[in-house]
């Protein structure tokens, strides 16, 4: 059986835009639920911190193996898409997370729901780069980042259910129940992805040569053989990494410890940021096109985010006003991974586009579990009062260490010449 023929999933041809419209909603969905999925434990941080007696760094493991989780499998997530297609490397894995959270509902030990988080990182772990794959695969080249910038905004959309929300559900149900309904509507999700999802159009010629399976484990080894997958591995680890230590872990313990906020409090600040996040995705879309450059668009953006978080690491206000400002101001900036993407897209030809952005991914998930824990460690270093809270300082450090690494992945990053958008204009 040739694993890299057009999709035949059904007999019944259907147009490139009616195939676009049926898979969308779908999409959208997986989308949203994976980042609701690694949203969540923000909201409800301080809660496990209460319940368990957990520490700032036992605290930041939790979080910590979603991350752990998917960037283990990113490189065998990149095999599975370009061997196996999006569609049955997309509904067999979420079907992992959507059992996670299951799992994570009933646990009562930090084991178990470690564990439980572990499972959502491995399930969640294919459904950007696979949406990145149908993308390269479905539109014009010169409107990948566009393209990407709508996907990464629509499912930013599972941020703000997470927040404000699921803080809601939290109050009325109780975290457990709520985690347990979200999963098994994972579960159901997972099962209308397989149905749904075409890999590329009928009329898309398909790859000249079928590799075997050994082929396309060893065709790695020419992905990780450039050295640019490296810069643009430090940008997104990086630039990713700090937008999900905050938002993902700290951004709840730090309104809790720092101004006493409840969670429904805590909710509604993390909705405004994550709000922030979703017009910051949506703007980065079109800009490469605008100014005919993607090293400068994401060199500009890295310089703005990097400027709001020394912005937070020398903030001493006593407002939630002004947190609320600086947080919104640091989301806004950054949602770079569009441009970055679309900029190592022009690196490889369609066969190894997978593993192309699964080897810059695991770098991008590897960067998100060392900076929960390093940053687990930096409050660690910090004193706790009587009821574990962290002081402001602790914080502050923090914030200040993710500004110096953002510093260094930029430099990284312009290693890697330019790859304007009109080079690429016509192509498919």
């Amino acid at each position: 059986m040739d694993t890299n023929a057009p999709d035949q999933t059904t007999t019944r041809p259907y147009s490139r835009r009616t195939a676009i419209i049926r898979m969308v909603p779908v999409l959208a969905v997986t989308f949203i639920l994976a980042h609701f999925l690694r949203s969540a434990p923000a909201v409800i941080a301080p809660n496990l911190r209460a319940e368990l007696g957990l520490t700032p760094g036992e605290l930041s493991s939790l979080p910590a193996a979603i991350f752990l989780g998917a960037a283990l499998m990113q490189l065998p997530v990149g095999v599975l898409l370009d061997r196996f297609g999006p569609r049955r490397t997309m509904s067999g894995l979420f079907s992992l997370a959507a059992l996670g959270a299951i799992i994570f509902s009933f646990a009562h030990d930090v084991p178990m729901l470690a564990l439980a988080l572990f499972l959502i990182g491995c399930g969640a772990a294919p459904v950007f780069m696979g949406v990145m794959v149908l993308l390269a695969r479905w539109i014009p080249r010169d409107r990948l980042a566009t393209g990407t910038a709508i996907s990464i905004s629509v499912g930013g959309a599972g941020m703000l259910l997470s927040a404000s929300p699921f803080a809601a559900a939290v109050e009325l149900y109780g975290w457990r129940e709520s985690l347990l309904v979200v999963g098994l509507f994972s579960l159901a999700v997972a099962v209308v992805v397989f149905l749904m999802v075409r890999d590329r159009p009928d009329d898309a010629p398909a790859p000249a040569v079928s590799e075997t399976l050994l082929q396309t484990v060893l065709g790695l080894r020419q992905v990780l053989a450039d050295k640019r997958i490296y810069s643009f591995a430090a940008a997104t680890g990086v630039s990713v990494g700090a937008l999900v230590t905050i938002r993902n872990l700290w951004i709840g313990p730090y309104l809790n410890d720092v101004f006493d906020l409840d969670i429904v409090a805590r909710g509604n600040v993390i909705f405004i940021v994550s709000l922030a996040w979703l017009f910051s995705a949506l703007m980065y879309g079109p800009l490469d096109r605008w100014f005919d450059t993607r090293r400068g668009v994401v060199t500009g953006g890295m310089l703005l985010y990097t400027g709001t978080l020394v912005a937070l690491a020398i903030n001493s206000s006593p407002s939630v006003v002004v947190a609320t400002i600086l947080l919104s101001a640091f989301a806004l900036f950054a949602a770079m991974a569009s441009p970055i993407f679309a900029h190592a897209r022009s690196l490889f030809p369609d066969t190894h586009t997978g593993r192309a952005f699964t080897a810059i991914n695991v770098f991008t998930w590897s960067g998100v579990f060392v900076m929960q824990m390093g940053t687990g460690a930096i409050l660690d270093a910090f004193p706790v009062d009587e009821l574990g809270r962290s002081p402001a300082i602790a914080y502050r450090t923090m914030f200040g260490a993710l500004a110096f690494a953002l510093v260094l992945a930029l430099i990284a990053y312009r290693r890697v010449a330019d790859a304007p958008p009109s080079a690429e204009r016509g192509q498919t």
